[in-house]
C-alpha cells in the first residue's frame, strides 16, 4: 500500500485549501502511487485561508559583456513557494540588467609648437609649446584647454675640447713624443672623457711642454655638413709660446653633430598625460625632472638625453612604466614608493652623477640602467622591491665610486649576472661597501668584481649557495661573511693577499674549504665562528699577521688551526667550544698577545704551539677535559692567570707555570683542575 500528499486547491473538496491523502496499491511495481492505482482519498482541510507566499528579490553583479558593456546589476524576483525563505530558480518570474553607463574615452592630448625667435628665452631660437586636453572635442587645442606652456629651446652646439698626454715609444711614434686628442665634450661636463675621444694626432719627438695646440672653428663645408673645428698641433720652434702657422705639423678636424631635440630650462614636472606629451621632443633638461603624485600611467621619453639636475620618481599611485633614453643625469635617480610601477628603463653609455635608489616599489619586476657601459658617480641602493627578481638590469654599469646596498628584496634569486651569462656582469669596481643583506630567495650572485674600496659584507641571506667575484688581490675595508647557510662556493678571493679591515666568517654551515690561499695580512679581527664543516685551515698556511683579535669560536669539526706561518696577533687569541679541535695555532708562533682565553674545547691535548709565546697581559684556560699538558716554555710575563677545571692537566703543571712567570701575576685563579701527585 502506498501513500501520496498533495496540495489540494480551494473549491468544494476544501473551502479554504489543503492537504490530499492518496492511498492505493503498486499495481507495476515502480515505487510510485499513479493516479490510476489511488483506491481512497482523504482530505485535511484549512479552516482559513493559507497566507499569500513572499516575494523575494535576488541582486547580482554583471562583468562587462553582454547585455551589459559596462557591466552593471542583474535583478531576479519571484514568490516564495515553497516557503524556504530563498529565492530559488524555479521560483523566478523576472529578470531586470541595470546596466552602468559606459565610460566616456578620456580626450585626446593635443600639443602646438609656434616658432619663436631667437631673443631673451632662447638665445639660439626655438619653440613656444602648448598642450592640453582636448575636452570639447574639436580637434583643435583651445586657449581654455591649455594645461602646460613653456618655451623650447634650440639645442646649442657642443664644445669641442681637447687634451694632451705623453705617447711612449712605439708604433706611432719611434722616439717618443705627444699625444694630442680631441672631441666633443657631450655630458657637458668641461673635461674630454676616453669615451668623447673622437681623434687623436701625434707630434713626435718632442716633450709635452715644446708642444702646442689651437683650434679654428669653420661653417658648413663639404666635410663637415654643420661646420666643425679644426685641431692643429705642432712644436713652438722659435719658443714664442704661439702656434705659427709654419709650427703646425698635425691636423685633425672634428665635425659639429646636429644637436637632436630642443632644450627646456628650468625644473620639469609631470603631473598629468599633457605634461608628459609636451615634453616630447627635448632631449635636454637644463634642471631636474620631477615625477611626484603623477595622475599618469606610462611615461615614454625616447628623445629625452640629458638632464642636467636630478631624476626623481616617486609616490606616484598610477604610474606602472617609465621609460626614457637618458645617457645623464648630474645629480640623484630616484624610484621610491611607487605602488604599481612595474618597469624603469634608461637607456646608459654615460655617467649618472649622483645616487641610485630604487627603493619600496612592491611591484618593480624590470630595470634597466643602460645598454653600454654606464658610471654611477654616487650610491646604488636597492632596498625593499619584492618583486625584483634579478639585477641583471644593471649589468652594464661598469663601475659604482660610492657604495652598493642590495637588501630586503623579497623575490631576488640573482645578482648582476648567472653562471651561464658572458659579460657583462655589472662593475668591476665598486668605490664604497658592497652589501648584501637579507635577500631570502638569493641563490647566487656571480659579478665581475676586482675591488671594494670599503669591503664586502654579505650577510642573512638564507638561499645564497654561490658568491663570487672575478678576482680580488686587495680589499682595504673588511670581508665578512654572516649567517649564510647554505653558501657552498666562495670563489674569486684565491689570489687575495690583504684584508684591511675585519675578516669575519661566521655562520656558513654548507662551506666546506676556506680558499684564501694568498692571504697574508688581516688588519683588523679575524672570527671564525659557528662553521659547520670546515676541518682544517690548510688554505690559510701563508697568513703573517692579524691586527685585530683571532676568534675560533663554535666550530663542528675544525681539528686543526694551523696558520703555521702566523707571526702578529695584535689583539687576543679566544679559541671556545670547538668540539673536535684538537690542536692550536701554528709551528713558527707568536711571541705576544694581549689575551689568550682557551675554554670548553672537549677535545684539545695541549698547547704546545704555542711555545714561543713569552708574554700575555691575559691568560685563561678553562673547562678543557683533555688538555693534559700547557707547554709554554718561553712565557715570563702574565697580568693575570687563570687555569680551572681542566680536568685531565694535572695541578701540579698549572702550578708548574705559575712558578715559571715572573713578576707573579697580580691576579691567580688555579682551582678544579686533575689530581696529581704532590708536587717536586
Amino acid at each position: 500500500m502506498l501513500m501520496r500528499v498533495e496540495e489540494e486547491p480551494a473549491g468544494a473538496s476544501c473551502g479554504f485549501g489543503g492537504k490530499a491523502i492518496h492511498r492505493g496499491v503498486d499495481r507495476n511495481g515502480d515505487g510510485q502511487l499513479l493516479d490510476a492505482e489511488v483506491e481512497s482519498t482523504e482530505y485535511v482541510c484549512r479552516d482559513t485561508p493559507a497566507p499569500a507566499p513572499s516575494v523575494l528579490v535576488r541582486r547580482e553583479n554583471v562583468a562587462p559583456g553582454t547585455p551589459c558593456k559596462a557591466g552593471g546589476v542583474r535583478v531576479e524576483a519571484g514568490a516564495d513557494t515553497n516557503g524556504n525563505g530563498e529565492l530559488e530558480a524555479g521560483e523566478v518570474r523576472s529578470t531586470e540588467y541595470v546596466c552602468q553607463n559606459e565610460p566616456e574615452p578620456a580626450p585626446s592630448v593635443l600639443v602646438t609648437q609656434t616658432p619663436d625667435a631667437p631673443g631673451p628665452a632662447c638665445a639660439a631660437g626655438g619653440f613656444f609649446v602648448r598642450a592640453g586636453a582636448d575636452t570639447n572635442r574639436n580637434g583643435t587645442l583651445d586657449d581654455a584647454e591649455v594645461q602646460r606652456s613653456f618655451h623650447s629651446c634650440q639645442s646649442e652646439p657642443v664644445a669641442v675640447l681637447l687634451r694632451t698626454k705623453a705617447e711612449p715609444v712605439g708604433t706611432n711614434c719611434a722616439d717618443g713624443g705627444v699625444a694630442v686628442q680631441a672631441g666633443p665634450d657631450t655630458n657637458e661636463d668641461g673635461a674630454l672623457g676616453d669615451g668623447e675621444v673622437e681623434t687623436t694626432s701625434y707630434v713626435c719627438g718632442e716633450a709635452p711642454e715644446s708642444v702646442l695646440v689651437k683650434t679654428v672653428t669653420f661653417s658648413s663645408n663639404a666635410q663637415c655638413e654643420e661646420g666643425g673645428t679644426h685641431v692643429l698641433a705642432g712644436a713652438d720652434v722659435n719658443r714664442d709660446g704661439v702656434l705659427d702657422d709654419a709650427e703646425v705639423t698635425t691636423r685633425k678636424t672634428v665635425c659639429a653633430e646636429k644637436q637632436p631635440g630642443w632644450t627646456y630650462y628650468g625644473d620639469y614636472k609631470i603631473l598629468t598625460a599633457a605634461d608628459v606629451v609636451a615634453l616630447q621632443g627635448a632631449s635636454r633638461i637644463r634642471g631636474s625632472l620631477q615625477i611626484v603624485g603623477a595622475e599618469v600611467e606610462q611615461i615614454d621619453l625616447p628623445d629625452l638625453w640629458f638632464v642636467d639636475g636630478a631624476v626623481s620618481i616617486h609616490d606616484n599611485p598610477k604610474l606602472t612604466q617609465f621609460w626614457a633614453r637618458i645617457q645623464s643625469i648630474r645629480n640623484i635617480f630616484l624610484v621610491h614608493q611607487n605602488p604599481v610601477l612595474t618597469s624603469v628603463s634608461i637607456f646608459g653609455g654615460g655617467v649618472l652623477g649622483g645616487d641610485v635608489i630604487l627603493s619600496h616599489n612592491p611591484l618593480l619586476g624590470h630595470v634597466r640602467l643602460g645598454r653600454d657601459p654606464t658610471r654611477i658617480s654616487g650610491n646604488v641602493s636597492v632596498e625593499d622591491n619584492a618583486a625584483l627578481g634579478s639585477l641583471s638590469g644593471l649589468e652594464y654599469v661598469s663601475r659604482i665610486d660610492g657604495t652598493v646596498s642590495v637588501t630586503r628584496n623579497a623575490s631576488l634569486t640573482s645578482g648582476w649576472g648567472s653562471l651561464i651569462d658572458s659579460w657583462p656582469r655589472g662593475p668591476r669596481f665598486i668605490g664604497g661597501r658592497l652589501t648584501v643583506s637579507q635577500n631570502p630567495k638569493l641563490s647566487e650572485f656571480v659579478t665581475h668584481l676586482e675591488g671594494a674600496g670599503d669591503g664586502i659584507y654579505v650577510m642573512d641571506n638564507p638561499s645564497l649557495y654561490r658568491f663570487e667575484v672575478e678576482r680580488v688581490e686587495f680589499l682595504p675595508g673588511s670581508l665578512v661573511l654572516q649567517r649564510n647557510p647554505v653558501l657552498s662556493y666562495l670563489l674569486g678571493f684565491e689570489l687575495l693577499r690583504v684584508v684591511g679591515g675585519d675578516l669575519t666568517l661566521e655562520g656558513l654551515a654548507a662551506l666546506e674549504a676556506l680558499r684564501l690561499d694568498a692571504l697574508l695580512q688581516v688588519g683588523g679581527s679575524f672570527s671564525f665562528v659557528d662553521n659547520d664543516k670546515v676541518w682544517s685551515f690548510f688554505f690559510l698556511d701563508n697568513l703573517l699577521s692579524i691586527g685585530g683579535d683571532l676568534r675560533l669560536t663554535d666550530n663542528a669539526v675544525l681539528v686543526d688551526a694551523g696558520f703555521l706561518r702566523l707571526r702578529a696577533v695584535g689583539g687576543g687569541v679566544y679559541v671556545a667550544r670547538n668540539a673536535a679541535m684538537i690542536l692550536l695555532l701554528g709551528q713558527e708562533g707568536l711571541t705576544e698577545l694581549h689575551a689568550l682565553d682557551i675554554r670548553d674545547n672537549p677535545q684539545l691535548r695541549s698547547l704546545r704551539n704555542l711555545m714561543r709565546l713569552s708574554r700575555v697581559e691575559y691568560l685563561e684556560v678553562s673547562r678543557n677535559p683533555m688538555l693534559s699538558s700547557l707547554e709554554l716554555p718561553a712565557l715570563k710575563y702574565v697580568s693575570s692567570l687563570t687555569i680551572t677545571d681542566n680536568t685531565g692537566l694535572s695541578t701540579c703543571l698549572a702550578k708548574g707555570l705559575l712558578g715559571q712567570l715572573s713578576p707573579v701575576p697580580g691576579s691567580v685563579t688555579i682551582s678544579g683542575n686533575g689530581v696529581s701527585p704532590e708536587c717536586p
